[in-house]
């Protein structure tokens, strides 16, 4: 039998490798301008305030909410070139709507790529 990458297994373990990253604050923008847009819409006061938010919400997250490409898709930014994206899209309690996050992983840290209303929300 042939199996699609990512397993939920994997998955698991990259939302665990995530939080641990934003545990020990290793949490970077790969495009602070696209992040600032989107913290805006999210009414953050500040960009600093992003990472306990996003801690938070990787704990409502798990595998099931997978939305990305099997395989994952690889970044073109230059600080993640070619890193394994991965999407997910759930319902979260934090926020109360459908939310939609991106992130890569590369040397133990956290690669903000993308976090907003699920655009098939709106």
């Amino acid at each position: 039998m042939y199996l699609q990458r990512p397993s939920d297994g994997e998955l698991d373990k990259k939302i665990k490798a995530a939080r641990a990253a934003l545990t020990a604050q290793n949490g970077v923008y790969t495009n602070l301008n696209k992040a600032v847009g989107e913290l805006y819409e999210l009414e953050m006061g500040t960009p600093d305030q992003i990472w306990k938010l996003i801690l938070e919400l990787l704990s409502e997250i798990s595998p099931k909410d997978y939305a990305g490409g099997r395989p994952p898709q690889k970044s073109y930014e230059k600080a993640i070139e070619n890193q394994e994206l991965f999407a997910f899209c759930w319902d979260s309690v934090r926020l109360n709507k459908r939310m939609y996050i991106k992130f890569a992983l590369k040397e133990n840290r956290y690669y903000y790529v993308s976090l907003h209303r699920s655009k098939d929300e709106l």
